[in-house]
């Protein structure tokens, strides 16, 4: 039986309408969430001089990239981390696994002031957000005298760890970048050695802190350690490793007996006891190195004593 061809273009459409919902449904499910951005302030009041932060905060950014530009050029500032204008001013501060991507500019100018654009690289025009920049006239502001010191344990047990922490503040922005020496020598994060060096930056306080860390002192780690930043600024600090003997575990030796000088202290003191019941004659021969003629002329004198007895005893007989 033939079919009628009305209802076989009636199935086709409906097949056709049926694979186009499909494939619109595959495709999105397959797109992942568009970028979207969060609420953060639009106007920012700064001071010449002082660092101005302009906040744009997005989720669900993926594998984009997030473009600052200012309103008045064409051109990006940056573009993700990377900065595309020839002013060492201008960078981005974005910390991974964070939605924040600040726009960053030291020393600002009244030049600075305007509308900048946060920009996701996208088809879609309508990815963007604007933010205002306002600038003021400098005020006097008290400098900031730079500063660097190190902390952390300068005695360490033998096999335990070396852990310094290095902090430097810079007067108008952090210094670059931190070295690590060892008397002399510089160090650096060696997996082998397990010596560990890690820095973080921070542009809002002028501060860079590295950590420094060694697993399994020995005695050639002990020494004089430096860190020094890239404007030499220098700290030192004086770190021991000791040979891993507690005190404690000594004097317990010493009570159970097992140094031979204290037993040799307690023979003495018993000794002494003796002593003190011995002859003049013994006395005068146990010391040393003048016993011998002490002892000569004690018994020279005894000698002469007892024949000037056998003498008085003559003449007493002589008379009666």
């Amino acid at each position: 039986m033939d079919i009628p061809s009305g209802i076989l273009w009636f199935y086709s459409c409906v097949s056709i309408v049926t694979l186009l919902l499909a494939v619109s449904r595959a495709q999105n499910e397959a797109e992942p969430p568009q970028p979207r951005f969060l609420n953060t302030p639009q106007n920012f009041t700064f001071h010449e001089g002082e660092l101005a932060r302009l906040e744009c905060s997005l989720e669900n950014l993926g594998t984009k990239k997030v473009i600052w530009r200012k309103s008045s050029d064409p051109n990006p500032l940056t573009i993700g981390r990377k900065t595309f204008v020839d002013d060492t001013r201008v960078m981005v501060e974005h910390i991974p696994l964070t939605p924040d991507w600040p726009l960053l500019i030291k020393q600002v100018r009244l030049d600075d002031e305007g509308q900048y654009e946060c920009q996701v690289a996208s088809r879609d025009r309508e990815l963007r957000r604007y933010v205002n920049l306002i600038v003021l006239p400098g005020i006097k502001r008290k400098r900031v005298r730079p500063e660097i010191r190190i902390t952390g344990h300068t005695y360490v047990e033998k096999s335990g760890s070396i852990r310094l922490i290095c902090n430097a503040t810079g007067e108008d922005h952090s210094p670059d970048d931190i070295d690590w020496f060892l008397n002399g020598q510089k160090l650096i994060t060696d997996d082998a050695n397990e010596v560990y060096i890690h820095k973080r930056v921070s542009l809002t306080d002028k501060t860079i802190y590295s950590s420094l860390e060694i697993k399994s002192a020995d005695m050639s780690d002990a020494g004089i350690y430096v860190c020094r930043t890239s404007d030499l600024q220098i700290a030192s600090a004086r770190v021991d490793v000791l040979n891993g003997t507690r005190i404690s575990d000594t004097n317990n030796v010493k009570r159970d007996g097992a140094d031979p000088d204290h037993r040799y202290a307690k023979d003495s003191n018993r000794k002494g006891k003796y002593d003190s019941r011995v002859t003049a004659g013994n006395f005068a021969s146990s010391l040393s190195p003048k016993g011998t003629i002490l002892s000569w002329m004690v018994s020279f004198l005894s000698v002469l004593l007892w024949r000037h007895l056998q003498i008085s005893g003559s003449i007493m007989q002589s008379v009666t």
